[in-house]
């Protein structure tokens, strides 16, 4: 992750407000469906960061599609898409809802063929 990017994520991690106590955290970190070969890497059912993050496989856009999958596989809708940068600089963000539920995922290339992901819930 280059410089900007890594400013722009502490910038919107500090935006973010993370919902739910961490008794319903734990379960709804389950809810929340990722494709098969996710490498998670961080769980944090505290709510004080990104609930999950990790690894996948591929580029930006098949990342997001194998991540956009399985997520409507499991009732969520997306709200809204920003994409940014080009090349290896790319990143995307994404607001998932599912009834009352709102998460933000973000992606970004981390080298060519492997992408970084984070998610959390927001209030």
């Amino acid at each position: 992750m280059n410089r900007a990017t890594a400013e722009f994520c502490a910038a919107l991690a500090a935006l973010v407000c993370w919902a739910a106590p961490a008794e319903e955290k734990k379960a709804d970190a389950l809810a929340v469906p990722l494709p098969p070969l996710v490498r998670v890497s961080s769980v944090d059912a505290a709510g004080q960061t990104w609930q999950q993050s990790g690894e996948i496989g591929g580029s930006v856009a098949s990342a997001t599609a194998e991540l956009s999958a399985a997520l409507g596989a499991g009732g969520w809708s997306l709200s809204k898409r920003i994409a940014m940068g080009k090349g290896l600089e790319r990143s995307e963000l994404m607001i998932w809802v599912r009834q009352k539920r709102r998460i933000l995922f973000m992606v970004w290339e981390k080298e060519a063929g492997t992408c970084g992901f984070a998610w959390g819930e927001e209030r």
